[in-house]
């Protein structure tokens, strides 16, 4: 079985010579400080966290009288990750973080889930919840909850799907009714369905972010208000005191994942569960968008880790197993899979961290905001899915192999497929695409974004012209299918702008993906013959051919998704299933 094994040329490649992340002077980071902090986290995931991966995959969590109980591997590895400072890693100091680049920050993650996604939903849904106390909550909110949970002693997790309001948020049931003498606290009364890491014996509470509906509130979204219920009652001291009546009922039995929490909660049986109000209300939607952007994110980040740990581990498979004389990469039809496997790989990294180093950036220019909304349903929705993907070709070069356990690499398929269902289903993430962050604004983040990427195609010369021909009739097709979409939308023939969204965003996730391979490919190319070694030339080759391999096998279906969009002029609903 291959062993765990991380890109890191390619990560600092990524974080220094492409996003150059030294250059935010508040963290006072410079090379050396990122390769430190890249090298030990690396070897933190190698020696503690891959380990569990197959363990807790076998197995499992459990439900007992007494709550659920997670794997017991994931104990050691939850309790070092904490002590150890690494979920601090990019939080604030006030509250006993270590604030660093959002891209390094992003990277650890990748790196810790790619080696055991199902644990990485525990912290990262608990920081998730945490950014939301720091972002909206009171001063009492923020004393009380936030120190628990930064140094792990209390988890978090954010509740919205009810059994009759998956995607349809707006429909759920869940009351709140105000504490006749306690400010600011509501009776919950309700059922939440899966609810990622809902309950676990990994923590002493676990913070739930609640979303409910108030007396008299409107019915839809903007009815909804959000609050912070734990699991157990707070005292006065911060202590954890009695039950708050909420209560795991189920854990779901899951394709993938297994060593994830995945429950259904109940709230209130015994009309004796509180919470406190976060935010205004009215307000919930909105303030719980936070931690759903985020996690939107942090799907992606799941799809692109999975993808780039599953390339690492075949190449070692493919240049041992050997058929008719020879290793098997050095066969035509598996030299083109890993080839494609590394280029839609690094192309999904690329794009994530590019993505996360905007957050940065906005700080400066309000301007990437607009790209951070644009760019996170492509992260989720493409990389989710493209993630999913890859692990499949792993399979597939590994042979029968591949099909058997030991080897590992049929556990990114089953843990990989979670990731374009929630947090919204890619379907719900094309229609947040084109609705709201293109013909919302009248297309104005879109052509902001465009303007950069003509910018680097522009300066692409004789040594890629193939790859600029590809890219310029690209561009085209995506011009002529903006603007069926427009028009569509002018005439108010919604029919027919819905049922291409999810066309219109895979289009464009080709197209971001291209620039950020391009970018890297010239990056490369101007490096390429004062690289000081060998070893390091053919790196940077690798580099140029990953977009070369993306123009040829990928890009292309750019121009078909616009093609079906401007093509195919009847209303889907004219027809029967």
């Amino acid at each position: 079985m291959a062993k765990y094994k991380s890109d890191q040329r390619d990560i600092l490649f990524n974080l220094l010579d492409v996003l150059n992340v030294t250059q935010y002077e508040q963290y006072g980071m410079d090379e050396s400080s990122i390769k430190e902090i890249v090298t030990e986290y690396d070897k933190f995931v190698e020696n503690e966290i891959f380990p569990t991966r197959e363990p807790s995959d076998v197995e499992g969590v459990r439900l007992e009288a007494d709550g659920v109980k997670v794997p017991e591997s994931l104990k050691k590895v939850n309790k070092g990750f904490y002590e150890m400072g690494w979920y601090a890693l990019g939080q604030p100091e006030k509250w006993g973080g270590a604030p660093c680049p959002e891209a390094l920050s992003s990277l650890c993650l990748s790196l810790s889930t790619a080696a055991n996604t199902a644990w990485s939903m525990y912290p990262g849904l608990s920081k998730g919840a945490m950014n939301v106390i720091r972002m909206v909550g009171n001063d009492w909110a923020k004393n009380t909850f936030i120190p628990p949970m930064i140094d792990g002693r209390w988890g978090g997790t954010m509740n919205l799907t009810e059994a009759g309001a998956g995607s349809d948020v707006g429909a759920l049931k869940t009351t709140a009714t105000p504490v006749e003498g306690k400010e600011g606290v509501y009776k919950i009364k309700g059922s939440k369905i899966f609810i990622s890491s809902g309950d676990s014996d990994l923590y002493e509470n676990i913070v739930h972010l609640v979303l409910a509906r108030t007396p008299g509130a409107p019915e839809g979204t903007k009815g909804l208000s959000l609050f912070i219920t734990p699991k157990f009652k707070v005292a006065e001291d911060g202590s954890v005191g009695e039950s708050n009546d909420v209560f795991c009922s189920k854990v779901e039995h899951k394709m993938g994942i297994h060593g994830s929490a995945t429950c259904v909660l109940n709230y209130g049986d015994n009309n004796n569960c509180e919470g406190h109000l976060i935010g205004k209300e009215g307000e919930g939607i909105q303030n719980m968008f936070i931690m759903m952007n985020e996690a939107r994110l942090d799907c992606g980040i799941q799809g692109e880790a999975q993808a780039n740990l599953a390339y690492m581990m075949t190449e070692q498979f493919v240049k041992e197993r050997v058929q008719f004389k020879t290793e098997i990469i050095n066969h035509p039809d598996v030299r083109r899979m890993m080839l494609k496997m590394r280029a839609m790989s690094r192309g999904m990294r690329a794009l994530t961290l590019y993505t996360s180093d905007l957050f940065d950036k906005a700080k400066t220019d309000k301007k990437y905001e607009s790209y951070i909304g644009l760019l996170t349903p492509i992260c989720k929705s493409f990389c989710s899915e493209k993630g999913f993907e890859v692990a499949v070709e792993a399979v597939q070069c590994h042979g029968g192999y591949g099909y058997c356990h030991e080897y590992g690499v049929e556990q990114f398929v089953r843990d990989t497929k979670i990731a374009t269902l929630y947090e919204g289903t890619n379907g719900i993430q094309a229609l947040d695409f084109v609705m709201r962050k293109i013909l919302k604004d009248g297309g104005k983040a879109l052509r902001s974004i465009s303007e950069d990427i003509f910018k680097t195609s522009n300066s692409l010369d004789d040594d890629f012209t193939f790859e600029r021909g590809v890219f310029t009739r690209v561009l085209g097709h995506a011009q002529d299918a903006m603007g069926y979409i427009g028009k569509k939308a002018k005439k108010n023939e919604m029919n027919h702008v819905l049922q291409n969204c999810k066309d219109f965003l895979d289009m464009a996730s080709h197209i971001v993906v291209a620039w950020r391979l391009m970018e890297s490919a010239m990056i490369a190319r101007d490096k390429l013959e004062s690289a000081p070694s060998e070893s390091e030339k053919a790196f940077l080759q690798t580099k140029i051919d990953d977009f070369k391999i993306y123009c040829a096998h990928f890009l292309p279906q750019a121009s078909a998704h616009a093609r079906t969009i401007t093509g195919f002029e009847d209303d889907i609903l004219t027809y029967q299933v």
